[in-house]
């Protein structure tokens, strides 16, 4: 039997239950705040309480419900021992895809212009943008950004990709590290991150990379929320260096309702939900990890702690 300690703040674990029981018939799910964790074998978590999964004696690996591992990173008492897995689900991919290209065609064809248009009831045109040729820039193409990329470029954007080290994919020009970032954000019109939240990322868009985006540029942010500057995107968009913001993601969750993002008529706030985990589609890749560590093996998408993802 093994056994799995189960944390989320906003889901149950039937779900899991349910799809991980084809592939992993003898387990049994425990609440990982309840003393029957300090038998778990594997904990399932998102954004567990600090210092909990440290009080596990049993614990051989941890298994995060989501791509962020940034809750892990910042408790220094989670074992570093053990294999920690984030989750890299396909699904979540597409999802993100979508969300980025509906903020981003938004912009492109002034949804936000029009509907404050129709809540006055004025008919107003505007100028078209251009359907083909506008700049996109992906920072982060790794397993989600380059999903992000790759659509992005079949819809007759130019894009361009930021990573950490040098790769390549179809039809996207990849810069990699600080030293080509400036190059990277030249002509960039919407930027996209997806980045992971490392030492390196950490406030990276800043008043600094704002200035070099065209003037007007569109920022979305599906990351996470410590990368921004908070005050210098709102001093970039009252100058209207930055033309608009799309964030999902936040430095604090939720957004604190004094937050003067809720009421800026230029940023869109959605709640973190650009990528929501689905069991259904993710079970398989938990499935897999759980067997890998049951077995003393290494588990695929195990987190580098170096590294930070």
């Amino acid at each position: 039997m093994i056994r799995i300690a189960f944390y989320s703040a906003g889901d149950s674990w039937d779900d899991w239950a349910q799809r991980l029981a084809p592939h992993l018939p003898s387990i049994a799910f425990v609440d990982l705040m309840s003393d029957d964790a300090m038998q778990a074998d594997i904990a399932l978590v998102w954004a567990p309480p600090p210092g909990r999964l440290a009080a596990l004696p049993d614990l051989r690996g941890i298994i995060m419900q989501g791509q962020g591992v940034d809750h892990m990173m910042a408790d220094a008492s989670v074992p570093r021992d053990i294999p920690l897995v984030r989750l890299v689900d396909p699904d979540m991919s597409v999802a993100l895809s979508h969300w980025a290209i509906l903020a981003a065609l938004d912009f492109w064809r002034d949804g936000p212009y029009y509907r404050a248009q129709q809540a006055q009831k004025i008919w107003a045109p505007k100028p078209q943008r251009p359907a083909q040729g506008g700049v996109v820039g992906v920072m982060g193409v790794g397993a989600i950004g380059s999903v992000i990329a790759a659509r992005f470029a079949a819809l007759g954007f130019r894009v361009k990709g930021w990573a950490r080290t040098p790769h390549q994919l179809d039809s996207v020009a990849v810069y990699a590290g600080m030293d080509e970032l400036d190059n990277f954000l030249q002509d960039v019109q919407i930027l996209v991150s997806v980045l992971p939240l490392t030492p390196d990322t950490r406030g990276i868009m800043n008043a600094d990379l704002f200035a070099k985006l065209v003037p007007g540029a569109c920022v979305i942010n599906g990351g996470r929320g410590p990368q921004i500057v908070d005050q210098d995107l709102l001093a970039a968009l009252e100058s209207g260096q930055v033309g608009a913001a799309v964030l999902d993601v936040f430095e604090t969750e939720p957004l604190p309702e004094a937050h003067a993002f809720w009421s800026h008529d230029k940023i869109t706030v959605w709640p973190h939900v650009a990528a929501q985990t689905n069991p259904e589609t993710a079970a398989r890749q938990v499935a897999a990890a759980i067997t890998a560590i049951m077995a003393g093996q290494t588990p695929a998408n195990q987190v580098d702690w170096q590294r930070g993802y």
